[in-house]
């Protein structure tokens, strides 16, 4: 009798640890983003010219990745946020910071992101991602900046 209930013990304990295993979902479907999704979203930015606004042909990938990104997660929104360089008033740097935020918010919605999914601001020159005084550091702080 105790051979049988060690057995029995041992069965269950065996079935649990089979049923305890099993493969964990490698992600949720429906449109939620892996972190490193997520943080390559928000962390590659969309970069301008001096003193222009025009979408530039080498940062067209950059926006289909970003469009890529809310067609494959459904429920994302986003902010999309204009920025320059320190030259120019800070009147005319909001103004330009504007204009390049709308820029990539109108190549995402004629891409055919919902208008209603996306919002714009613009921080002219008030948050540089590189304080330097120079053009290296100006280059990086021309940008629209997707956040959420």
């Amino acid at each position: 009798m105790k051979k049988l209930m060690l057995l029995l013990a041992l069965a269950i304990a065996l079935s649990l640890t089979v049923v305890g295993c099993a493969k964990k979902p490698s992600g949720e479907s429906g449109g939620s983003a892996s972190d490193a999704e997520l943080q390559a979203f928000l962390g590659d930015h969309v970069y301008f010219d001096y003193d222009r606004y025009a979408i530039r042909s080498d940062q067209v990938p950059v926006l289909q990745s970003k469009v890529a990104y809310l067609n494959a997660n459904s429920s994302a929104t986003a902010e999309i946020q204009g920025h320059c360089d320190e030259r120019g008033s800070e009147a005319y740097n909001l103004a330009l910071g504007d204009r390049r935020a709308k820029a990539a918010y109108n190549y995402v919605v004629d891409a055919g992101i919902s208008s209603s999914r996306l919002s714009t601001i613009s921080y002219g020159e008030e948050r540089p991602l590189d304080p330097g005084h120079d053009e290296s550091a100006w280059s990086k702080n021309r940008r629209a900046q997707f956040a959420q």
